[in-house]
């Protein structure tokens, strides 16, 4: 019973360390891939390749894209309220199972949030599950950025939405968002280290799109609504 006590105090003390994995696990559940089966395809081998929800949409329908953005969204935004909700979960861990409270300190909580959110990125674009090759964690880091600052993410995607309006190409408006979220950050968000996560992260997403900026260099990336070349 000792030894049981011991390895459950452990867990608690790890806790935030476990989360680290789960982040990584949620980001990388293949949901463009298990969509793209349930319609009789593997969405890797059709359009670009990509499991995400723009390649989904083309590939498999609009519903199928929209499903696939929105739990997309969802691991992003998981990954980082349950990091951040890390010490309340521990201490009412160890209240339940009467250990000190002294057990459930967390010391850089805003490094680990950092961590949860970038292994959430990676887990999306680089899942262990399908050899290492999956989105471009767009909407993975717009959930993210929903929970760091809610306003800083309508108003990328207010960027996202007005450079569609004008361009109709994902990757151009996917692009201009990545390139404004940090600016926002910078601007609206008071804790630096957040700031300092999403530039990183997003300079990952741009460059997981380098694809399509040669294509878009190049005049042969397709639109959105008509799938012709811009």
């Amino acid at each position: 019973m000792r030894c049981f006590s011991i390895f459950i105090k452990t867990l608690i003390m790890w806790f935030p360390y476990l989360l680290l994995v789960i982040a990584y696990l949620l980001g990388s559940f293949p949901t463009g891939y298990l969509m793209g089966r349930m319609a009789g395809i593997d969405i890797r081998q059709h359009g670009s390749g990509s499991t995400g929800a723009t390649n989904v949409w083309r590939n498999v329908g609009k519903v199928a894209g929209a499903s696939v953005f929105i739990v997309d969204f969802a691991k992003g935004a998981i990954a980082i309220y349950m990091m951040q909700s890390a010490e309340s979960i521990q201490a009412f861990a160890a209240s339940l199972l009467g250990f000190p409270q002294s057990t459930t300190a967390i010391d850089n909580l805003s490094l680990f949030v950092i961590g949860a959110g970038m292994l959430a990125l990676i887990g999306h674009s680089r899942p262990v599950w399908l050899g290492f090759k999956g989105g471009k964690s767009v909407a993975t880091g717009v959930g993210i950025l929903f929970i760091l600052n809610w306003i800083v993410a309508i108003a990328a995607l207010s960027v996202w939405i007005g450079t569609m309006a004008i361009w109709r190409t994902v990757s151009i408006s996917s692009i201009a968002a990545a390139a404004a979220a940090p600016i926002l950050m910078w601007t609206l968000q008071e804790n630096r280290p957040f700031s300092i996560f999403v530039t990183i992260g997003c300079i990952f997403i741009i460059w997981l799109h380098r694809s399509n900026i040669e294509r878009i260099l190049n005049g042969t990336e397709l639109s959105f609504k008509s799938n012709s070349k811009v």
